[in-house]
């Protein structure tokens, strides 16, 4: 059982690493969707069992077993020989406890820490709308859209967000989050971390979890341009920049990593992936999930020697570690057999590899389990009385604190008198002071005859600038009727000598010229016509 934990964990290890150098190329040329499938693999190997026993054993396997790991774990040795040569301080009790106690930890703080987000979003939030399932809200504490919520799914928006976004990039948004829910994004996430807190002590896993949210992103992003198309590119780039600004809760949908947002808008302007090259991605991805897992799987060694250290583990009795706190550290000592002043006691059996040591001489020392537990001493003792509080320390220290009175209450709230009145020249006045009982006293007066003084004298500029308009108006009018009458007069007087010298031109023809004189007295005819 140990080997298998420990080639499970360094394969799992090995395969996340292997994603992270293949999620740029792939996501380059197969797109983000592909580069999101290859985070199966580690999970597929989490849960693979161990090769039957007529499979040739893998290469992690043969790796496994040249490094001497199994030796190092129990497993290569017997039971027996291993019981008999153990030592008195109970390693693997330890490193289990250890292991399981980080796990547990981990998974307490990411529920509390998801308890407290929740709490905090729906904390004065506002339904707007449903879309099937998934609620549409307002949050005052949301600087950005984003998605949350297995059971009850939900998307919060900003307050602000009808301000802050345009129509297209408010569709493009609400998009986004709606494919979370769609494509089942956080109950991915849950997994995610569940794996991670199997990893907690172990730093890939922690980079391989923030690339692993970076690719749910962009496929994310690919998959709302594949609807909007990409010539809304730009419009869904000024929506990843305003979500991403000032997010409180990072880890909630959108990453605001500098490098991270610098994919998410790379992968904007490459997003269109052919059908036939999406079928060669999907196919990558399953070959690559197949090898990984052929080449990582543990063998039939590995399943054999299940079987006999799962004894051992399974009796691994970690009071020794309560036993190891409470009793004083002794050297490993004879087993009970080996001690010649109880030689009626049976010999500790094969299988328990840490035998208490037992003192000839010394009294029989009850369990630390057996002992009455004793109530803790409260640190602090607080005792309140009429007119005050006293404080005890553990130190002995005692601090006395004086309780406020209403009296008190009542000097801490200041007497504010608002009222119309005129106290000099300005609009309103303010002044401040304290009575003999300490008490603040805020007067304030409104004059309203300043107020009405001043908007009349803003009505009189204001009429006074309209009558300056008006009038300069009415100028430039009767500048313009006079120059309308003196271009008239000019073109009589130029149609009149143009008719004299017509009329005495007795060279022209006789149509001809009767046909010009009845044009020009039409002319004057139609000027002396408007200036009536």
């Amino acid at each position: 059982m140990t080997v298998w934990i420990a080639e499970t964990l360094i394969a799992t290890t090995l395969l996340m690493a292997l994603v992270m150098l293949l999620r740029r190329p792939v996501a380059r040329w197969l797109g983000a969707g592909a580069a999101y499938l290859l985070w199966v693999l580690p999970l597929a190997r989490m849960v693979l069992p161990t090769l039957p026993s007529d499979v040739d054993p893998s290469p992690l396997h043969v790796a496994v077993d040249q490094v001497g790991l199994p030796d190092m774990l129990g497993g290569g040795a017997p039971v027996a020989t291993v019981a008999t040569a153990g030592s008195a301080i109970p390693w693997l009790e330890m490193l289990i406890a250890l292991w399981f106690a980080g796990m547990v930890v981990f998974l307490i703080v990411q529920a509390a820490g998801y308890a407290r987000f929740r709490r905090h979003m729906l904390a004065g939030a506002t339904l707007i709308g449903e879309e099937g399932r998934i609620r549409l809200i307002t949050s005052p504490h949301a600087s950005g859209p984003l998605a949350f919520g297995v059971v009850r799914p939900y998307i919060v928006l900003p307050a602000d967000f009808a301000l802050r976004y345009d129509a297209q990039e408010q569709d493009m948004a609400i998009a986004h989050e709606r494919a979370h829910h769609e494509r089942g994004d956080l109950t991915a996430n849950m997994i995610a971390l569940l794996l991670l807190a199997i990893h907690w002590c172990n730093p890939v896993a922690w980079i391989a979890y923030r690339a692993y949210r970076a690719d749910q992103e962009s496929a994310c992003d690919a998959r709302v341009l594949s609807l909007y198309g990409r010539e809304q590119a730009h419009a869904y780039g000024r929506a990843i920049l305003k979500a991403a600004g000032g997010r409180q809760f990072a880890g909630a949908c959108h990453l605001t990593r500098i490098n991270a947002l610098k994919g998410r808008l790379k992968m904007l302007s490459n997003h269109d992936v052919s059908l036939q090259r999406i079928s060669w991605g999907m196919a990558a991805v399953a070959l690559v999930t197949a090898t990984g897992l052929a080449l990582t799987a543990s063998g039939s060694r590995a399943a054999q020697q299940m079987a006999a250290i799962t004894d051992r583990v399974e009796s691994a009795d970690f009071a020794k570690l309560s036993g190891l706190v409470s009793q004083p550290a002794v050297a490993a000592g004879p087993t009970v057999a080996d001690v010649p002043a109880v030689p009626a006691a049976p010999p500790a059996p094969a299988v328990d590899p840490w035998p208490a040591p037992v003192a000839p001489s010394a009294p029989m020392v009850p369990a630390a389990d057996m002992i009455a537990p004793v109530p803790p001493v409260p640190p602090v003792t607080v005792r309140q009385e009429k007119d005050h509080v006293t404080v005890t320390h553990a130190d002995g220290r005692v601090e006395t604190r004086r309780i406020p009175t209403d009296a008190d209450i009542a000097r801490m709230v200041p007497v504010v008198d608002v009222r119309t009145g005129c106290e000099g020249g300005d609009t309103t006045t303010r002044s401040e002071s304290v009575d003999t009982d300490g008490r603040r006293h805020i007067r304030v007066r409104i004059c309203t005859r300043a107020i009405e003084q001043a908007a009349r004298r803003a009505a009189d500029r204001a009429a006074a600038q309209a009558d300056r308009a008006a009038r300069t108006a009415d100028r430039d009018m009767a500048n313009a009727d006079r120059a309308a009458r003196m271009a008239h007069v000019a073109a009589l007087s130029s149609l009149r000598t143009a008719r004299a010298q017509i009329a005495r031109n007795m060279s022209m023809p006789a149509d001809a010229r009767a046909e010009a004189l009845r044009d020009i007295d039409q002319s004057i005819a139609e000027i002396r016509a408007e200036q009536d």
